[in-house]
């Protein structure tokens, strides 16, 4: 089933490209000509990055795997067009260490060090790059592992993607990205993530996640925060200023998360439909986290059901009950309402459980989202828990069978 998106607000960014994602439901709060291949300068690191964590998951190496400086990687950590930690010939540094150095101050000469160690070559992990960036289905192409080259390219949505998965699939990557600063070397180096606690752009919920920066790209900003159980990703391409990327950055957030606290903390007005036996229950969207239809739970006493409530373990239970009669609730008002208004606020706060009993078997409902007096349940899981169910997608409606 397809729920399309139920927002469309403007907000005053002043990036070339621009968008803000919700790391856990992948839905889109704000776009900004995101599908433009554009320089991604250091966030290009996040893909390095991502590779050594692939590496690690693989077995290949672990964070204490100890990898030697050569005289390349020496000359190129003491390059003063780029951003880096001093690398000394000869010297040996771990997985952590160099992690430490490309994800907090913006190493560019360890990314290149750790792709030799990999692939056997530079050009071999650049190679890597861009067959792992294929596999993720991102549009981005990678001349190099630090950002520095003009050639490389991705789009704001692809760089967006590519933190949301990284965050998913490997959340330890912020223990790095949420560092103020690291010491490397007997040298203090600080974040050059602004919006970190304690630094001047500091944004509550902040734990990373990677900046970029070269004459071609301009100021570059992904970051990520976390409020309420809510994570997001945004992304800033192509800014005049670093005022203006972190500037922008706290634009979508704020624009992300009052967008996420709504879509989270309501149930909506839909076209779509749960039949019960044959017979339509009033039925909600939730656009949150489990995206999907939703139905109250105390209405199935009009469908088959005995409903009841136990105050002490704050449980609401329905037990089918085939001798009852049905009598199905009048839809009129319902369906009167526009696709997408707010028909119900959720209480977040509220610990509310519901279950359904059928055939001797209890069936624990996990996504509950208590009302004002009343409970609604996932219609995906209540089909979980019935003899059928088929969704019919001519007329946008999901039809679950008890008894049957």
């Amino acid at each position: 089933m397809a729920f399309g998106s139920l927002n469309a607000y403007a907000i005053d960014v002043t990036s070339r490209s621009a968008c803000v994602v919700n790391a856990d439901t992948g839905e889109f709060y704000y776009e900004l000509n995101m599908d433009e291949p554009l320089a991604p300068a250091s966030m290009a690191k996040v893909m390095t990055a991502y590779i050594i964590y692939e590496k690690m998951a693989e077995g290949v190496i672990g964070k204490d795997t100890m990898i030697t400086a050569d005289a390349e990687d020496e000359a190129a950590s003491l390059d003063s067009e780029a951003t880096n930690v001093f690398l000394k010939e000869g010297s040996s540094y771990s997985i952590d260490e160099l992690l430490n150095a490309i994800m907090v101050p913006s190493a560019c000469a360890a990314c290149e060090m750790v792709g030799k160690y990999l692939c056997g070559s530079k050009e071999a992990f650049w190679a890597l790059m861009n067959e792992t960036a294929s596999n993720l289905g991102l549009t981005a192409y990678y001349a190099d592992a630090s950002g520095l080259s003009d050639d490389s390219t991705i789009t704001a949505r692809s760089m967006a993607i590519l933190t949301e998965k990284f965050i998913n699939k490997y959340p330890d990557i912020l223990n790095y990205t949420s560092k103020p600063y690291i010491v490397f070397g007997g040298i203090t180096y600080k974040s050059t993530n602004s919006m970190l606690p304690g630094n001047s752009w500091e944004y509550p919920g902040t734990d990373g996640f990677k900046t970029g920066t070269t004459s071609l790209a301009g100021y570059c900003n992904t970051s990520t925060a976390a409020q309420d159980g809510i994570r997001l990703v945004s992304v800033t391409m192509h800014s005049e200023s670093a005022y203006d990327r972190f500037n922008d950055s706290v634009t979508l957030l704020d624009h992300g998360f009052a967008q996420a606290r709504y879509f989270y903390e309501n149930l909506f007005a839909t076209d779509m439909g749960v039949c019960i036996n044959g017979c339509e229950i009033p039925t909600f969207l939730y656009n949150g986290p489990a995206k999907g239809l939703c139905f109250i739970i105390e209405d199935l006493k009009n469908y088959g059901f005995d409903v009841s409530w136990n105050d002490q373990t704050k449980t609401v239970s329905a037990v089918y009950a085939p001798q009852n009669t049905v009598m199905p609730i009048s839809l009129e008002y319902y369906k009167a309402q526009p696709v997408g208004s707010v028909m119900s606020h959720i209480n977040r706060e509220s610990v509310i459980n519901a279950e359904i009993e059928y055939n001797g078997k209890r069936y624990k409902f996990q996504n509950v989202y208590p009302l004002d007096g009343y409970t609604a349940v996932s219609a995906d899981e209540l089909s979980s828990a019935a003899d059928s169910c088929v969704w019919s997608e001519q007329e946008k409606r999901l039809y679950i069978g008890f008894g049957q």
